[in-house]
Formats: structure tokens, sequence, C-alpha cells
């Protein structure tokens, strides 16, 4: 499976709150975020000045999960160590948890 870095991950989840990002464009990370469940597609209708049928549009969205695990980056991103940080291996916030708990 191909891994990603926090900064990456940051700036995917980023886009996905900011922007209405079309399903068919998005980038590799998309893919990734979904499948931890960070991360959906939700059909959204077009509206279009011409006259004629606009196929319908499915466009990347947050879940709640996803919309914390933004906000828990964008708090790190502005800590003293996010440069040190940026460019390790995204860890899912339960892959942290679990390893927190395993530790004596």
């Amino acid at each position: 499976m191909t891994t990603y870095s926090n900064e990456a991950v940051l700036e995917a989840l980023r886009r996905a709150q900011y922007r209405q990002v079309p399903w068919a464009r998005r980038p590799g990370v998309f893919e990734y975020l979904r499948a931890l469940g960070l991360m959906e597609t939700v059909r959204q209708r077009t509206v279009a000045p011409a006259p004629g049928f606009h196929a319908p549009v499915d466009i990347a969205v947050l879940t709640d999960r996803g919309r914390a695990e933004f906000a828990r980056l964008e708090r790190d991103e502005r800590s003293l160590n996010w440069t040190a940080r940026k460019m390790n291996d995204y860890v899912a916030a339960e892959h942290r948890t679990a390893d927190l708990e395993i530790r004596p």
C-alpha cells in the first residue's frame, strides 16, 4: 500500500474541506483517505448556464472523522516540530492510539 506524508494528507484534507474536488480528478491520496474513512463522495447536481442535460458530478467531502483529523493536523502544522514531522509517513489516528496503549 502506498504511504503518504503528514504534509500530503493535510493538503488533501484541506483541498476537500475548502474546495469542491471532482472525484474523477482526485489525487491518489484521496483514495487512501476514503479507505481510512476520512473522505467520501457526494453526488452534486451541476448547474450550467447552457440548456440541455448536465450530468451530476461526484465530489470529495470530509466525513466527521476527516474533519477532526484535519483540525488535528492543522494544530500540528502550527506547532514548533511540524518542520521535522511533516515529511514523516502519515499514521491514522486509530493506529496512533493503539500504539500508545500498547506501550508500558
